[in-house]
């Protein structure tokens, strides 16, 4: 471990972070599977490529850590840009790694150092939920080091704050929607014996990775092209790892014991994350990708998670079932 620009800052590997991070993704106020060191390991072997990987992390007077920021100089873009690991592709929400606090003084001395860095021209922070410490800090601090700062509007991350009871959940749709979903799932119930599969195991999970696959590609073209040959492999590898975190759920709609829908989900605390779905194309005259989602959400309630989170994307059917949006950002800091 190496020091930066002052003693409260440090250059750490992965492994030198490891206790702390998880002491830091254990207690932050609302954690994702992207806040995890495993997702920010295996997201930088598998797409680190030729940038420089720029961990830092903020240690306060008592020796704990306060903040680690998962960063790298990307050489994908302008010369001296400093980003986040994770790229909006793959990682739906990013931001700075700390525990209940994030003190402005941690977050001014974290910026002050990257300001310093002759290396960084600028930082381009993605995926910053309106909600995340991170941008409020950004926002606060990094004016007065001397950075530029513009913050603008990424996109949406539809979610549903679950009610206690399903007959609460139907209440809270609109009546349009909710005669819809109650209609569909009639129609799915009478085309056969209809299932959802949970997988959690490790295991379990590689040896289904492949359906998963199969489907998620042939729902469309867009996501044919979406799951290149290097994305498969990330999936696979961060599906199970995380498996073994009790992170990952894998779910398989079948009909008469085929599959035809699936969806990859990421259970943490009280928030169960939809990450990425997939379906067969000839059953969608019975709505099977919607319905997967739906079916999904009624047992997460019985389950008592909280929050379902669609995370990125204004998809239609988000609304459908209830969704509301919450916003992303973009902030950008300019020397």
């Amino acid at each position: 471990m190496t020091c930066a620009t002052t003693p409260r800052i440090v250059s750490p590997t992965f492994d030198d972070l490891a206790a702390d991070w998880q002491r830091i993704y254990d207690s932050m106020p609302e954690s994702s599977a992207f806040d995890s060191l495993e997702w920010n390991r295996m997201w930088w072997e598998h797409f680190g490529g030729d940038s420089k990987l720029m961990l830092r992390s903020v240690v306060r007077p008592d020796g704990t850590t306060a903040i680690i920021a998962p960063m790298r100089l990307d050489s994908n873009n302008d010369e001296g840009v400093c980003t986040f690991l994770g790229g909006t592709d793959l990682v739906d929400y990013l931001g700075f790694k700390h525990d209940e606090e994030l003190l402005p003084e941690d977050v001014h001395d974290l910026l002050q150092s990257l300001y310093d860095d002759p290396e960084i021209t600028a930082l381009v922070l993605e995926s910053l939920p309106e909600d995340s410490h991170t941008i409020h800090a950004v926002k606060e601090v990094a004016g007065d080091i001397g950075w530029e700062v513009h913050i603008w509007d990424e996109g949406v991350a539809p979610r549903i704050t679950l009610p206690s009871t399903v007959d609460e959940y139907y209440a809270s749709l609109t009546k349009k929607h909710r005669h819809e979903l109650r209609r569909k799932l009639r129609r799915l119930y009478n085309a056969g014996d209809i299932e959802q599969i949970e997988l959690k195991s490790p295991d379990e999970i590689e040896h289904h990775m492949a359906d998963f696959i199969d489907l998620h590609r042939g729902s469309s073209i867009d996501k044919n092209d979406f799951m290149t040959s290097e994305r498969e492999a990330f999936f696979r590898e961060a599906a199970v790892n995380l498996a073994e975190m009790g992170i990952t759920r894998l779910y398989f709609l079948t009909i008469n014991g085929e599959k035809v829908a699936t969806s990859l989900a990421f259970k943490v605390g009280s928030t169960k994350y939809l990450y990425n779905s997939g379906y067969d194309p000839e059953r969608s005259w019975l709505a099977v990708g919607l319905l997967n989602h739906a079916i999904n959400i009624l047992r997460s309630i019985d389950e008592g998670i909280k929050v379902y989170d669609f995370m990125r994307g204004d998809e239609r059917y988000k609304y459908h079932l209830g969704a509301v949006d919450r916003r992303i950002f973009t902030a950008r800091l300019d020397k």
